[in-house]
């Protein structure tokens, strides 16, 4: 939850504000505005000035001098509030781009207004904004505040003289943590013989990933990365991050509305280095069945100290998995068979299963299917009857839905 670029603060708000413009009904049909941390004086042509012009320390968060020593006071984050200035810049002298300037800035301050706090949880538009710059569960949590000042002390920012004075609103952003040193080593007295220091850092996890191998029309193999990781059953998931090695490593995975997270068992075959994790993802847990959808993982590795296991676990960070095809039969006359899974269990309701050819949503058929419908056979298999009207001879992309999650790309060739 501590930084040390302070740019990644405003770069934070500077994207919220432009993505947040660009969605209002008002500044519609425009284009995404420019939004710059330049001084307004600066910026060529129109736009949006968020300019940082001073920081405090914030004085609640302050924490007292360390037992140690006014030397060790670098081991302690340092609280800092950061002051911004809003300004709008105008493209010209005219009515008509005064007045669009001002249509920006009130976009902007509503911007403001609706999102008085970012974390890792906040999204414009379905981007999450910690995610644009890096800062995904590393806990930080930026609060805006609007600072009422008086018309007869705004002059005070600006030095008017022959010039008009510029429209403006300020704000301050609380609590940033600049990052302490790290302690190298401690020296104290024993208390206890229970009491033991971890002999190297908490495991930290900082993205996930995976390669997805699939044959373009024509049989091209293809290979990408996706990350976060979006994978299908029998893919190797990878964790990247630091301390993810031990006596003992778990992979723990967590779905929405488990109360507790699950522990991959020996069939995910986990292999932790200190710096890498592969996991070969499986359909079950203990018995438990892994449904198609968005989870969250985290590592937790456990080491003896002193006669006893202790363990530390890390951050969360999220994976969606998906279900595989592993096999398409083409079984003539439009109809195709497609093996692999998990395509069907009864935790999976009806309206979360969704089969698509090329832009055409089928219709799940209760018995054999027609033209532009699918059968759910079981939960390793479907049969899909292609629409009528597809042209044939051409390639059309197999999309095959549950929970959200998405088969790794497929394709099939009209006969």
């Amino acid at each position: 939850m501590s930084l040390l670029d302070l740019s990644l603060v405003t770069r934070t708000f500077t994207e919220l504000i432009a993505r947040s413009v660009e969605l209002s009904p008002a500044w519609q049909p425009r284009s995404r505005p420019i939004v710059s941390p330049v001084p307004p004086d600066q910026i060529a042509g129109a736009g949006l000035s968020f300019y940082l012009y001073h920081t405090t320390e914030s004085p609640h968060h302050k924490t007292p001098p360390p037992v140690g020593g006014i030397d060790d006071v670098r081991y302690n984050s340092m609280a800092v509030e950061m002051h911004f200035q809003m300004s709008p810049v105008a493209a010209g002298q005219s009515v008509n781009e005064m007045h669009e300037a001002q249509l920006l800035f009130g976009c902007a301050l509503k911007a403001l207004h609706d999102a008085p706090e970012i974390d890792d949880e906040t999204e414009v538009n379905g981007t999450n904004i910690f995610g644009l710059l890096g800062l995904v569960g590393a806990q930080n949590r930026f609060r805006v505040n609007k600072v009422p000042v008086m018309p007869s002390e705004a002059v005070s920012y600006w030095t008017a003289g022959a010039s008009a004075m510029r429209l403006a609103a300020y704000y301050t952003i609380s609590v940033v943590y600049l990052d302490p040193d790290t302690i190298q080593s401690r020296a104290g007295r024993v208390y206890s013989y229970s009491v033991s220091a971890y002999p190297a850092g908490s495991p930290f996890v900082t993205s996930s990933e995976t390669s997805v191998n699939f044959l373009l029309p024509g049989g091209l193999a293809q290979t990408i990365t996706t990350s976060p990781a979006v994978v299908a059953y029998g893919g190797d998931l990878v964790l990247t991050g630091a301390n993810l090695s031990g006596e003992r490593v778990d992979l723990l995975l967590r779905g929405n509305g488990d109360r507790e997270p699950l522990v991959a068992d020996e069939n995910w075959a986990v292999v932790a280095q200190p710096t890498r994790l592969v996991a070969r993802i499986g359909s079950t847990i203990g018995g438990t069945t892994i449904l198609p959808g968005t989870y969250s993982v985290s590592v937790r590795t456990s080491r003896t100290l002193s006669g006893r296991l202790v363990s530390d676990t890390s951050n969360t960070t999220p994976i969606q998995i998906t279900p595989a095809v592993d096999l398409i039969s083409d079984l003539g006359g439009g109809l195709f068979r497609i093996d692999g899974g998990l395509f069907a269990d009864p935790a999976i309701a009806p309206e979360q299963v969704e089969v698509h050819i090329g832009a055409r949503m089928l219709v799940q058929a209760g018995g054999a299917p027609l033209a532009g419908e699918y059968q759910i056979i079981n939960a390793g298999r479907i049969e899909v009857q292609l629409p009528a009207d597809l042209v044939s001879g051409t390639d059309v992309a197999l999309r095959i839905l549950i929970n959200g999650a998405e088969t790794p790309p497929a394709f099939v060739r009209v006969p």
